[in-house]
């Protein structure tokens, strides 16, 4: 089951720990604060999340004289929640969120002082943006010149509880349409990352600092664009009105469209939640729009599809995870990105994050797919070849590059596609469709799917690259078919980093060239630390007929495991090749790729 990636308004931006941790904060007031921990605790705990957890790390900057940061490596919740020790840490504290929400990476960035310790610190686009108004900058080359200069010296703690203020006083509209105090602490109030309360009001209030001179923070029920606020941290300057217009939004006793997608989200899991349904199921069926359709299949043949896999039983869909990225009430259609997981927690979509249309239909919000006619999907991929003794035309080999994956899994008409995005030549890469495959391929022999990049090629690129991907009919004078993007949040790993990298392994692996017929391969397999396991299997071939055969399975959730796949005989005769792989992902939804040929 393939579920898209869409692009997370919600953005955080890199600012020096540096400028942040000699504000000299003291302690902060306003409403909303709550106390996590007994006293004398030394620990500071809180949510990480902007519409929807953050998927990575947090690390804190002390004001200290040691190496920075002082701790690194905190692991996000899949609920959002992280706890940090500042025993032996000297406040007032930076906190940095790295990691992954919809599929594009984000930063955000919170403050802590003494009196936090044993409290609670969020860490959200609001925390992040009262720390760049309290900068008064959005740029790293002005943050470097505020410390050489020493003009860093000058921020206040009655700085940083004014920026605090006034944001809350622009916001102070769409805090009561949605039920929250209007003196709530933005840094510091706790609350959970599920759809309810402060999350809530981040469904719907959304900050974008993607422009380097501004931060817009928009309602986004609210079609009246200009009722944006746009402010510029180097100026103080806000663009618009002076409040965040309500419009359209409720208190959570009256549901907005937003908490209807919810809803709608909600209910399909609940198909899910003790056994398969039925895919005629009225109930379930009625979820779906007319207009259905999700890499190329309608709703009929794609919930055939999914409800045969028995690691969907107990999947998660409906509220963690979940993105509302935009909602266009004229035409009653709305984006949003989300996290389906298995029953114990591990991502369902490959890159981690999937993409859907819904689409309102009387009052309902139904799903509508992905509106894509192939599965397209680019990722950054790492791959390791080995070979098995005396086996023919095999040479170790590693690569690094993008895996520009096109399947046209429901056989439509295309004949062609064409990538275009950083690191690719400027004509793009083009793949084609190949005989007896639903997969496109590149031309070169031997490409197959993946673009391999050198290390200057790999250096030049950033993060969150937007990569367009073309879809050409197969008719004598192609037609374009179909244009989507993707986004690929963290550059491929180096060359020189592929000799030490870690990647999944398969042991048991047994010569399936030139004569094998069937059997069962007892099989274990490997996933390294930070890495998520997706699948592992075999793939067989005979040259002469074309017969192809796929045995595969699934490696959710485990560090380690074995399975017993087994291969049946060709129509006739014996399997020329036979090929086993093993993949696993990375925060980011990179690739760690490993065959056996």
């Amino acid at each position: 089951m393939q579920f898209k990636q869409a692009l997370c308004k919600a953005r955080g931006i890199s600012l020096a720990f540096s400028l942040i941790v000699t504000l000299g904060l003291a302690g902060c007031g306003g409403g909303g604060t709550g106390n996590q921990d007994s006293p004398g605790s030394k620990t500071i705990t809180g949510t990480a999340a902007a519409g929807a957890p953050v998927v990575g790390y947090v690390s804190v900057q002390d004001s200290s004289a040691n190496p920075q940061p002082v701790r690194t490596n905190i692991a996000i919740a899949a609920d959002g929640t992280y706890t940090v020790d500042v025993t032996g840490l000297t406040p007032p504290f930076a906190f940095k969120a790295s990691g992954n929400i919809g599929g594009k990476q984000v930063t955000l960035y919170s403050v802590a002082t003494s009196g936090d310790i044993g409290n609670t610190i969020n860490i959200t686009p609001f925390t992040d943006l009262i720390v760049r108004n309290a900068a008064g900058t959005l740029a790293n080359t002005l943050i470097d010149s505020y410390i050489s200069s020493g003009s860093y010296a000058n921020l206040t703690t009655a700085q940083i509880n004014a920026e605090r203020d006034k944001l809350t006083a622009q916001l102070t509209p769409v805090l009561q349409a949605a039920g929250l105090s209007t003196t709530i602490d933005l840094l510091r109030a706790v609350f959970n990352a599920d759809g309810t309360g402060l999350d809530r009001f981040m469904d719907l209030v959304k900050v974008d600092a993607s422009v380097p001179t501004a931060v817009t923070i928009t309602n986004i029920l609210d079609a009246n664009s200009a009722d944006s606020l746009t402010i510029n941290p180097q100026t103080g300057v806000l663009t618009g009105p002076s409040t965040l217009a309500g419009t359209g939004i409720t208190p959570a006793t009256t549901a907005t469209p937003v908490d209807l997608i919810r809803q709608t989200l909600t209910s399909f899991e609940g198909y899910f939640a003790t056994g398969l349904p039925n895919p005629a199921n009225a109930g379930l069926t009625a979820l779906f729009a007319p207009s259905f359709m999700d890499n190329g299949q309608d709703s009929n043949a794609f919930l055939t599809n999914i409800t045969m896999y028995q690691s969907l039983i107990g999947m998660k869909f409906g509220n963690k995870g979940l993105v509302v990225d935009s909602i266009d009430l004229a035409n009653g259609i709305a984006q949003v990105s989300f996290v389906a997981v298995t029953a114990s927690g591990m991502p369902i979509e490959p890159k981690g994050v999937g993409h859907w249309q819904l689409k309102k239909v009387g009052n309902a919000w139904l799903l509508d797919g992905n509106q894509r006619l192939a599965n397209v999907w680019v990722a950054t991929t790492a791959q390791r070849t080995l070979c098995g003794a005396g086996w023919p035309g095999c040479a170790p080999t590693n690569s690094t590059g993008l895996n520009l994956f096109i399947e046209n899994t429901a056989m439509q008409p295309i004949g062609a596609a064409v990538v275009t995005g950083p690191g690719l030549p400027q004509a793009g890469v083009t793949l084609v469709a190949i005989p007896n495959s639903t997969l496109l391929q590149m031309t070169c022999q031997g490409c197959n799917t993946v673009y391999s990049m050198t290390d200057v090629e790999i250096n030049a690129l950033g993060t969150n690259g937007v990569y367009t991907v073309d879809l050409w009919s197969n008719a004598a004078t192609p037609v374009l078919m179909g244009t989507y993007t993707e986004i690929v949040a963290a550059r491929p790993v180096l060359n020189t980093e592929l000799a030490t990298l870690a990647f999944p392994s398969i042991g048991g692996v047994v010569n399936l060239w030139n004569g094998y017929t069937s059997g069962t391969l007892p099989l274990t397999w490997s996933i390294p630390a930070g890495l998520r396991g997706d699948a592992m299997g075999v793939d067989t071939w005979q040259w002469a007929s074309g017969e192809h055969q796929s045995v595969h399975s699934a490696v959710f959730g485990k560090s380690s495991g074995s399975a017993n796949l087994v291969i049946s005989a060709p129509t006739t005769g014996a399997w020329d090749q036979g090929n086993y792989f093993v993949r696993a992902y990375d925060v980011n939804g990179g690739e760690y790729f490993t065959s056996y040929q």
